[in-house]
């Protein structure tokens, strides 16, 4: 249970404090003024800036030195290495995005539902942090998906031979309302694909034999073979759907 009595604003319009009276606040007054507020004014607008200023630093580190795969691990998720992913400027992206849907969740469920108890001993910036793993492991896994549908040549997908229906953009179109069209075209085609699908694909192009790719992915040489297969007829179904 929640140390916070209400999470909702009681009736009755509250006095507004102003931005140096906000300021001064600890955090448990602060959420407490949030609270009669209604979640606006400038009490919501202080605490949102604390909680960024925490919790953006910490993951944008964690990504880039890789200590967010230990952390996911210890806090019950599982995402795929990749250091592509870990360079800027896509660390500070996935970690702005984690932190700006984590914040609509304290808004709307977190807060109102009194989830954060400070007698446990975490203060709420670190709560909030704990929280936005969870949103993070869901923009890790949607990026490492763009990143592999853009290093994809569409025109691969109607291609056999060993490299299969993918193959690494050596030189991608300069027009950049072709490459975005390109990149359309790329998602529609592999929409219908599963996550492992597209692992297996990738590193099929970039020579790996299906020996090599079963035994990274754990699974039988045979239902490998079959699971390509059905990934490269969905693909290009897709794409001429």
């Amino acid at each position: 249970m929640s140390a916070i009595p209400s999470a909702v604003p009681e009736d009755g319009p509250p006095r507004a404090l102003r931005p140096y009276e906000v300021a001064d606040l600890t955090t448990l007054e602060l959420l407490d003024a949030v609270i009669e507020s209604g979640y606006t004014g400038h009490t919501w607008a202080e605490l949102t800036c604390r909680l960024v200023a925490t919790a953006l630093p910490d993951l944008e580190r964690a990504i880039r030195t890789g200590s967010i795969y230990r952390r996911c691990r210890r806090a019950g998720y599982k995402i795929e290495v990749s250091q592509e992913l870990q360079r800027r400027p896509l660390c500070e992206d996935i970690a702005a995005e984690a932190v700006e849907e984590c914040l609509v969740h304290f808004e709307t469920k977190v807060l109102p539902d009194g989830e954060w108890d400070p007698e446990r001993g975490a203060s709420l910036e670190v709560f909030f942090t704990q929280c936005c793993l969870g949103r993070l492991v869901n923009r890790w896994r949607f990026h490492l998906h763009q990143r592999r549908v853009e290093a994809m040549d569409l025109e691969a997908l109607d291609e056999g031979g060993p490299a299969g229906v993918f193959t690494v953009v050596a030189y991608p179109p300069v027009d950049p309302a072709y490459r975005a069209e390109l990149r359309d075209e790329l998602a529609r085609a592999t929409a219908p694909l599963k996550d492992d699908d597209l692992v297996a694909l990738a590193l099929e192009s970039r020579g790996w034999s299906r020996a090599e790719i079963a035994e990274e992915l754990g699974v039988k040489r045979n239902t490998l073979d079959a699971r390509i297969n059905r990934a490269q007829k969905a693909a290009r179904v897709r794409r001429t759907a």
